[in-house]
């Protein structure tokens, strides 16, 4: 993550013979899409065996902590958002081939999961520097936080209560306002946390 503002972006110029030019654009878009590609594999692994129950008790026990959002937002503040979007869209379509949820469980992960990695890797693409990172990734947890609300409240416990049992529904408000909460705060705090460690060790090789 950048701390200072180069040359050209305070308003000097940059000499002649220190100008980069740009790579041929085949070479990029196969960097590029090699660098996605591996990202979401390290998060699907992730998002299949890298998680556990933070809540021991049913029904809240369905809601498992993974780390799989950290490639997503690596590869969101090294080569932009639209990449933080490919990688949790091909998560969460590989998880599709094995669902036990009729796809509700992998649907909901991927608007919750984009409402966090989306406003942290856009704030940082128009700010990257230390401060610019951070306030992305705090908005990001915020937004994931109501986003997740709404999500268990109007979608993911209404459609799990139609599939398994209608009682989920008692406990609609628990799981929307307490629970999944507390459950996604965790998380981003966790993955926020996680990923400004290892940025600037990996963005060199993350970088175009």
């Amino acid at each position: 993550m950048e701390e200072n503002k180069t040359t050209e972006q305070v308003g000097g110029a940059i000499p002649p013979e220190k100008k980069k030019f740009k790579k041929p654009t085949a070479k990029v878009a196969t960097v590029y899409i090699t660098k996605v590609a591996i990202l979401a594999a390290v998060a699907t692994v992730l998002y299949y065996f890298a998680r556990f129950p933070i809540f021991p008790m049913p029904p809240f026990n369905v809601l498992d902590m993974d780390f799989s959002d950290i490639p997503a937002l690596l590869g969101g503040f090294a080569l932009g958002p639209v990449a933080s979007v490919i990688i949790a869209f091909i998560r969460c379509a590989i998880k599709c081939t094995s669902t036990t949820t009729v796809f509700v469980g992998e649907l909901s992960a991927f608007i919750v999961s984009l409402s966090f990695v989306l406003p942290a890797t856009i704030i940082y693409k128009y700010n990257k520097t230390i401060k610019g990172a951070i306030i992305g990734l705090v908005v990001g947890i915020v937004t994931n936080a109501v986003v997740s609300c709404l999500n268990n409240y109007f979608i993911t416990v209404p459609m799990y209560a139609k599939l398994y049992s209608a009682s989920l529904m008692d406990v609609r408000v628990e799981f929307a306002f307490m629970y999944g909460l507390a459950f996604n705060v965790i998380k981003t705090v966790v993955a926020s946390v996680i990923t400004f460690i290892l940025y600037k060790r990996l963005s060199k090789i993350l970088h175009l």
